[in-house]
């Protein structure tokens, strides 16, 4: 007899234990806020956001079964892929995208960009827009 408990095991990573443990090559599930994206061409980095930091994810133009054209900055998202070590990436690794699902999408484009360091704005409008700034 199976007995139901209410607890059902997470599908999805979390940053602090990709390091942790020995994810290298193996496909894991992440998923988070599209930060930035950086489009190179062929290639383009995807940053996500979670509450633990940064994480980077690569797409490569054939490897991968989308279009990142469609993406946009702020779309919560679950990411598929592969991880790689890249001392350059945040917390040491990347992850090379395999497949994106959008869960939703920003309905208009922030007032602020958040995905800055800096934000060149008067004290006005920061204290206006308290809850983003």
């Amino acid at each position: 007899m199976k007995f139901i408990t209410g607890i059902r095991e997470k599908e999805t990573v979390e940053i602090s234990g990709l390091p942790a443990e020995d994810y290298e090559g193996k496909r894991v599930r992440v998923n988070g806020a599209v930060h930035t994206i950086r489009d190179m061409g062929d290639v383009a980095f995807v940053i996500l956001r979670k509450s633990e930091g940064l994480v980077q994810c690569v797409y490569e133009e054939g490897s991968s079964g989308f279009s990142i054209r469609s993406l946009k900055e702020e779309s919560a998202v679950e990411v598929t892929g592969a991880v790689a070590k890249e001392k350059r990436a945040p917390w040491g690794f990347e992850i090379r995208l395999q497949e994106i699902r959008v869960l939703s999408e920003p309905a208009q484009v922030l007032p602020l960009a958040v995905n800055k360091w800096k934000m060149n704005t008067s004290l006005e409008t920061k204290l206006a827009l308290r809850p983003v700034s």
